[in-house]
């Protein structure tokens, strides 16, 4: 039996819970003041002017966001000096924190900017507006989702950010998540290469994943997707140098199961 068809059936089911605890415990508060739209012509936003303002703010934070964290990725591996070969973790990684800012950020911080200005009226309107449709608290519901989802996603990733692996002249140095501090590996001390093909699944199936796995004579392993993900596999230049630095024929395998 599977269960392909389980994801499809828990993203509306989680979305439709949230929006109900949302209704019940931060409930909409509509402001009775605000029923007509009656303010003064110089304190009305242009017809779109909000919207457009929050989608070019998102924009900007999910582009600007996801360069700027692969760059810092990348400005840490220059303290490893001078490199033959890198491997960084997955350009998807750095999406995760940009994307979720770019949805939750531009709403209340647009709001709060207004609210600041000579549209504060504008902003209460908007506010009042979103309430009525959604049912609950807009702005404190996505103050909440700034506070208890992006950031803590924002501490993770920024803790991601020394993670790579260097190829020097002598040694492989790995830095780990959360660390400053490179695991150094010597050229010299590995003693076998092992080709892997894939790995199995939890159905049996097999999936290929090629990967190199380095054994060290102190009895360590290190993987030459170390950064990687299971998506991902090692890339050329990093498996052709140590084949090179080592001068060892590797043995090939199906599965580290085998």
């Amino acid at each position: 039996m599977t269960y392909a068809w389980l994801p499809k059936l828990l993203v509306p089911t989680a979305v439709g819970l949230a929006f109900s605890a949302f209704r019940k415990y931060f409930p909409a508060k509509p402001d009775i003041a605000l029923q007509r739209y009656d303010r003064p012509e110089g304190k009305r936003l242009p017809t779109g002017v909000f919207s457009v303002v929050t989608v070019t703010m998102g924009i900007a934070i999910a582009v600007a966001g996801y360069f700027s964290l692969l760059a810092a990725n990348h400005l840490f591996a220059k303290a490893d000096g001078p490199p033959l070969a890198y491997a960084f973790p997955v350009a998807v990684s750095w999406c995760f924190l940009p994307g979720f800012a770019a949805l939750s950020i531009p709403w209340p911080l647009t709001l709060m900017l207004l609210r600041r200005s000579t549209y504060h009226d504008e902003a209460r309107y908007i506010e009042s507006e979103a309430n009525l449709k959604s049912g609950f608290d807009c702005f404190r519901v996505m103050a909440m989702l700034n506070i208890f989802l992006v950031l803590p996603i924002a501490v993770l990733t920024l803790l991601a950010l020394p993670e790579r692996l260097t190829l020097t002249n002598h040694e492989i140095l790995w830095t780990h998540y959360a660390s400053l501090t490179p695991e150094r590996f010597a050229y010299a001390d590995i003693v076998r290469l092992t080709e892997v093909d894939g790995y199995k699944l939890s159905d049996g199936t097999f999936k290929s994943h090629k990967d190199l796995v380095i054994d060290f004579r102190d009895g360590r392993k290190l993987s030459a997707n170390a950064v990687g993900d299971g998506g991902s596999e090692p890339p050329a230049d990093v498996i052709n140098l140590l084949l090179e630095k080592t001068g060892l024929t590797p043995l090939r395998i199906r599965t580290l199961d085998n």
